[in-house]
């Protein structure tokens, strides 16, 4: 904060007395300028704004009133704090001043003492004020700082985290693998999720504290990943001698089973991942750890294991920061697990006794998400569109053969056009081109090259993947090209605007092949 002797202080007042009186008075306290009327003292503030001003009411010309009206309505000086100086019979006048924007009177005759007092008292009031705009500044940097955090958390790590997600599942599904080699790869994908799952938790837990996260619901199979994190699990359980059950609607889960609900797979990934692994820390050696999904009454999931809540932690066991007798804990697990499954729209219950253990039960909403994610917005327009004028119905234009086609990948990023080439060529699909930028997109489809589907990275230098739809749907041979945006920091705002550009699909990275290969389907099988 600076220090109020370096202040300067502007005196106005048409009397010389006067002048002399505040110079004699403050002379040795701040740095003075002084104005003889309200056009000198209003060019003075010009040329070097002052700190404070004390301003006199009853002046030839421009009286004071006006001179403060001009300071108020400029906003270079509005903040300049102004002292009113007036006599003894312009004091009913204060309100007026009051109203103009004045901070303070002083009466004449002056008296140095309290004239002092009250230049001290709104200096520091006004420095006190800077410094607080400067710490205000500071924050709003570190909001800034934070969203740029978060943009390379969503994008710049999402995107090659999707290719090291997706790339062990393509070599293990080409087969001629030995088992080591499967397990090794399978070990780099529980990698990848783990590392997707810190940079979540970090993003994404303030949001969802504060009632600002957006929830972008698609279809997630819970089953598949409850196995997923089984795996993740294995060395853990082996070493206590643990059996882990996995349950559909009461019967054990088999092979080609699933669970889907309308959510997020990284979410559910999260909370379902901190629920497991802290039933398998808690359960006694030698015992089970059971995981139901029941679709019959919810749909819900239980997770039972045969160890009780400490007594001490029972009344907060979802609070942040509880945690006891567990090396290493920090209490976040079952916090953030909680906060979201209240983010999708659940909620999460427990249950917890020394004879029978501890049963958690996470409510999932019953929710119609699943079939309008399925649907686009354009599709869902044209589909109400066909409800209402049945003879109007358009024909879909026809497609070739799925091994026919040729789809164009737009991504910047060189490892991720080449996981989406591969997922591609495991569907049959040869005719592929890839563009490194938007502006070789744009090349490529004007050369006629006949691009059945475009896949398209959002976040690219120069022109963007919403540039590139724009372009698509701006040019008649090209407006029907179906078009599928993929992004890794989605919001409300660019689902919208890409809605109204009528992209056919919207993809949320990091995401699995199966997805990809769903929307691709819709559009080309």
């Amino acid at each position: 904060m600076r220090d109020p002797s370096a202040c300067r202080v502007l005196l106005v007042d048409d009397t010389e007395t006067n002048i002399d009186i505040l110079v004699q008075t403050l002379e040795n306290d701040v740095s003075l300028q002084v104005a003889m009327d309200g056009e000198s003292a209003l060019e003075g503030v010009a040329d070097a704004p002052p700190d404070l001003i004390l301003l006199d009411i009853m002046m030839p010309g421009l009286d004071g009133y006006e001179v403060i009206r001009r300071l108020k309505a400029d906003e270079r000086f509005r903040e300049i704090p102004v002292i009113f100086c007036t006599a003894m019979a312009e004091v009913d006048d204060e309100t007026k001043g009051f109203n103009l924007g004045a901070v303070d009177y002083i009466t004449k005759p002056f008296s140095p003492p309290i004239v002092r007092a009250r230049v001290r008292t709104h200096l520091s009031l006004k420095l006190a004020q800077e410094e607080q705009k400067k710490q205000n500044e500071i924050l709003r940097e570190n909001i800034r700082l934070r969203e740029d955090v978060e943009r390379m958390g969503r994008h710049d790590l999402k995107t090659p985290l999707n290719a090291v997600l997706n790339v062990p599942k393509l070599l293990i599904s080409e087969g001629n693998l030995t088992q080591n080699q499967v397990e090794l790869l399978e070990m780099v994908e529980e990698s990848a999720y783990r590392m997707l799952e810190l940079v979540n938790s970090s993003l994404d837990l303030y949001k969802m504290e504060t009632g600002q996260y957006t929830l972008r619901p698609a279809p997630v199979d819970l089953l598949k990943m409850v196995a997923q994190i089984h795996g993740e699990t294995r060395d853990m359980a082996q070493e206590k001698n643990l059996n882990l059950v996995v349950r559909h609607n009461g019967v054990l889960a088999k092979p080609g089973m699933t669970f889907v609900v309308a959510g997020e797979e990284m979410l559910c990934y999260s909370m379902l991942a901190n629920l497991i692994k802290n039933a398998v820390e808690a359960s006694p050696p030698g015992r089970s750890v059971t995981i139901n999904l029941d679709n019959t009454q919810g749909p819900l999931v239980t997770i039972h294991n045969d160890g009780a809540v400490p007594v001490e932690i029972r009344d907060r066991f979802f609070e942040k920061y509880a945690t006891a007798g567990k090396q290493g804990g920090t209490g976040i697990g079952t916090y953030s697990a909680k906060l979201i499954a209240d983010t999708l729209g659940g909620k999460i219950e427990y249950e917890t006794a020394e004879l029978t253990g501890t049963m958690l039960t996470i409510y999932l909403p019953i929710s119609t998400a699943l079939e309008t994610h399925a649907a686009s917005v354009p599709q869902r327009s044209q589909a109400l569109a066909a409800a209402s004028e049945p003879k109007a119905k358009k024909e879909e234009p026809r497609r070739p053969a799925l091994n026919k086609s040729t789809i164009l990948i737009v991504d910047d990023y060189h490892g991720m056009r080449k996981t989406t080439s591969s997922i591609l060529k495991q569907m049959g699909i040869t005719n592929i081109v890839e563009a490194e930028d938007g502006r070789t997109a744009m090349s490529l489809l004007e050369s006629g090259g006949g691009v059945h589907l475009v896949i398209s990275d959002w976040n690219m230098p120069h022109v963007t993947g919403l540039d590139l739809l724009k372009f698509v749907r701006d040019k008649p041979g090209l407006r029907d090209i179906p078009f599928i945006m993929v992004t890794g920091e989605a919001n409300r705002e660019n689902v919208i605007e890409a809605a109204k550009l009528q992209v056919n699909e919207y993809i949320i990275k990091p995401y699995s092949a199966d997805i990809l290969k769903k929307k691709i389907l819709r559009h080309l099988a």
